[in-house]
C-alpha cells in the first residue's frame, strides 16, 4: 500500500460536491476541475472543493470516467484504516451468525459457509469484493484504487481468517473500464474445483474458477430461502436456473414438482448434481438445457410459481432502454405461464434500471398478458450485501413476489 499522506488533491468543480457526507462515493471525470500534483491511475488523493473545503480521502484514476472514489470522510486512507474496514466487515457477518469472526471452518459443520465477507463501497472498501467458500476466499479487485491493496488484503486475511485457499476473480468489465488487465488465479493455498458449500443447510457445488461472478450468486441467499417457504405443493418453474439454486429450496420445500431451464450446458449438469447430492431425484430429471424465452413460447404447461432471474439486461444508462423490452418481455412471458392465483418472483441485477423503474416494467407486463397483479413483497439482496444510503448503485439487485390473478 502506498505512504499514508495522498499523492495528489482532486479539486471538484462548484456543484458538483457529490460525495458531501451521506451523499455519494463516486466523483465522475466530468466533475473535476483539475487535479493538483503528480498521480498514476490508483494514487490516493484528498478530494475538495474550489475553496479548499474538504470533501473525503480515497484514489483516483483519471483513466477512467469514475475517476474518484471516497474511501474516508476523517483523514487519508491508511494501511490501518483497511485493516479496521476488514475487520468491522467481519464482524458484521459475525453479527449476523454467518461464521464465528475466526479462522474459516473451525465452527465445523455450519449451516451455512458460503457468504459475501467485503461487499465494495457497503462495506466502506470501494472495488473490493471478497466472497466466502467453504473454508476459502475469492478476492476481486475491480479498481486500480483497490489493486494498490491487493497484498495488504492477502497478508490482513492469511493472517486473520486462515484460508484453505485464496482464488482471484478480477475479470469483470469494471477492471477494463480502469485500464487494468483481467486476472484471474490462485493467489495461495491449494483449490480442488469444484468447492463443495453449504447454504441453510443444503450443499450446493461452485467453481470459483469458472462459475459466474464469484461462483454463486450469493446474494440471492435469502431469497432462494424464501422459495423454500413457498413452494410446498406448488409447481415450480425456475427460469435462468444457473446450477439450481431456487431449484433446490423449491424441492427441499415440498414443491409437487420443478422444472429448471438455462441455457448453459454446464449450468444444467451442475444443477442436476446440486438436486441429485441432495436427494431430488425427481428433480433432477426436469431440468432442461433451453433458451428461456423459447422455452417460454405459448403452449406449455402451467405454474403456480414462476421464478426469473435472467442476467444483466443493462450495464449502463445507454443499454437501459433495451433493457426494458427484455425485461417486459421476459415478465409478461413469465405471467403467461401463471396458473390464475400463481406467484411470480421476477429479479433485475441491473445496476442502471431502478427499483421505480423495474416496477413500472412489471406493471407493463402484467397488462400486456391481461392479467392483474399484487405486490406482496420487495426483495433485495441480503444483509451480507450492504450498500450506503445515498448511493442508490449499491442497491443493484431488486425484485418483486406477485400474487397474480
Amino acid at each position: 500500500m502506498t505512504a499514508n499522506r495522498p499523492a495528489c488533491t482532486v479539486i471538484v468543480k462548484p456543484g458538483r460536491e457529490d460525495a458531501e457526507p451521506g451523499r455519494h462515493p463516486w466523483i465522475f471525470k466530468g466533475s473535476i476541475a483539475r487535479v493538483m500534483g503528480y498521480h498514476a491511475p490508483g494514487d490516493p488523493c484528498a478530494f475538495t472543493t474550489e475553496g479548499g473545503v474538504a470533501l473525503g480521502w480515497g484514489y483516483v484514476n483519471t483513466r477512467s470516467l469514475l475517476a474518484g472514489r471516497i474511501v474516508s470522510l476523517e483523514g487519508p486512507v491508511t494501511r490501518r484504516l483497511l485493516h479496521e474496514r476488514l475487520g468491522e466487515a467481519v464482524a458484521a457477518r459475525t453479527a449476523l451468525g454467518l461464521g464465528d469472526g475466526g479462522p474459516l471452518g473451525r465452527a465445523g459443520e455450519e449451516r451455512t459457509d458460503c457468504y459475501r465477507l467485503v461487499n465494495s463501497e457497503g462495506d466502506g472498501l470501494p472495488g473490493l469484493v471478497i466472497d466466502r467458500y467453504g473454508t476459502g476466499l475469492v478476492l476481486q479487485f475491480l479498481t486500480a484504487g483497490a489493486e494498490r491493496w491487493r497484498q495488504d488484503v492477502i497478508d490482513a486475511l492469511t493472517g486473520h481468517l486462515a484460508p484453505t485457499f485464496i482464488y482471484e476473480r478480477s475479470d469483470s468489465r469494471t477492471r477494463s473500464d480502469e485500464g487494468l488487465e483481467a486476472a484471474r488465479g490462485l493467489l495461495s493455498g491449494a483449490l480442488t474445483d469444484p468447492v463443495l458449500v453449504r447454504e441453510n443447510g443444503l450443499v450446493y457445488e461452485t467453481s470459483p474458477e469458472a462459475g459466474h461472478k464469484t461462483g454463486l450468486y450469493l446474494d440471492q441467499r435469502e431469497n432462494r430461502a424464501l422459495v423454500g417457504t413457498l413452494a410446498r405443493d406448488r409447481r415450480v418453474l425456475n427460469c435462468f436456473a444457473y446450477t439450481g439454486g431456487f431449484s433446490l429450496t423449491a424441492a427441499a420445500g415440498g414443491a409437487e414438482n420443478v422444472v429448471s431451464v438455462d441455457a448453459s450446458k454446464s449450468a444444467c449438469a451442475a444443477a442436476e448434481r446440486n438436486l441429485r447430492r441432495n436427494g431430488f431425484p425427481e428433480a433432477a430429471g426436469l431440468v432442461q438445457r433451453e433458451d428461456v424465452f423459447r422455452f417460454l413460447r405459448p403452449g406449455r404447461d402451467r405454474y403456480d410459481l414462476v421464478i426469473l432471474d435472467p442476467p444483466k439486461f443493462a450495464r449502463s444508462q445507454r443499454e437501459l432502454d433495451g433493457a426494458e423490452r427484455g425485461y417486459r418481455e421476459i415478465n409478461r412471458l413469465g405471467i403467461d405461464k401463471l396458473a390464475p392465483g400463481g406467484l411470480l418472483l421476477t429479479f433485475s441485477c441491473s445496476q442502471a434500471m431502478n427499483l421505480t423503474r423495474f416496477q413500472q416494467v412489471a406493471q407493463e407486463a402484467v397488462l400486456a398478458a391481461g392479467r392483474r397483479a399484487r405486490v406482496l413483497r420487495r426483495l433485495s439482496g441480503g444483509p451480507d450485501h450492504p450498500w450506503m444510503l445515498g448511493h442508490r448503485e449499491g442497491e443493484y439487485l431488486k425484485g418483486l413476489l406477485l400474487l397474480v390473478s
